[in-house]
């Protein structure tokens, strides 16, 4: 399969803006989560930084997009939001250094289990060729489940992407439908926003990729 990865800012923000989205608001979320990230040193418990920049990041989403519209959404004890009206489902989760890289696949910076393996799997099977549109499946029920994949380490830029995940090996992604490039570690900021008429500011390439 050759996911669709998604790196030209207004092609980002048709995207994001088809599902309620929009990269400012995603971008907010990621900053805050690097600022929390910030304050962890060494004296933390192992692992620890990764569980603030998923919770802390998962609560800025629901903190921007709940007055949306968005739902929090803790199923599967996720710390999630999901939009009822476009029966999309969004994750924060911490990724490896190839993310927002569009020559290579991403994935999970730590083992996940049976929830991840069944969300990729609900994504990939529901696609029908002729039925539905390959990177738009659906899950049991009705949502739509997209991974906001972060990189952010210590001395490095942060990456990263809204990404659709249709398989896993038991342990980690291993294939997307769709990703949507937010940061590659290069010009961060230089996408533009967008604009809504009814809230104001809001604000393709196909290619083979794989892991190396």
């Amino acid at each position: 399969m050759e996911p669709k990865v998604v790196v030209v800012p207004l092609e980002v923000e048709n995207h994001l803006f088809a599902m309620d989205l929009d990269r400012d608001g995603l971008l907010k979320a990621i900053r805050y989560a690097e600022s929390e990230k910030a304050l962890c040193t060494a004296n933390d418990a192992v692992g620890f930084s990764s569980m603030v920049v998923y919770a802390r990041s998962g609560r800025r989403l629901r903190e921007i997009y709940i007055p949306q519209g968005w739902e929090k959404d803790d199923s599967n004890n996720q710390v999630a939001i999901r939009n009822t009206k476009k029966k999309v489902r969004i994750v924060p989760c911490n990724f490896d250094e190839f993310t927002g890289d569009r020559f290579a696949t991403p994935s999970n910076r730590s083992p996940k289990g049976e929830v991840s393996r069944t969300k990729s799997l609900c994504n990939r099977t529901a696609w029908i060729p002729g039925l539905v549109e390959h990177g738009s499946p659906v899950e049991i029920d009705g949502y739509t489940t997209w991974v906001l994949g972060m990189y952010i380490v210590d001395g490095e830029r942060t990456r990263a992407e809204l990404s659709l995940p249709v398989d896993f090996d038991g342990n980690y992604f291993t294939e997307f439908g769709t990703r949507i490039i937010l940061l590659d570690g290069s010009d961060e900021d230089a996408a533009p926003g967008r604009k809504r008429e009814e809230d104001g500011e809001f604000g393709v390439i196909d290619i083979v990729v794989k892991r190396k």
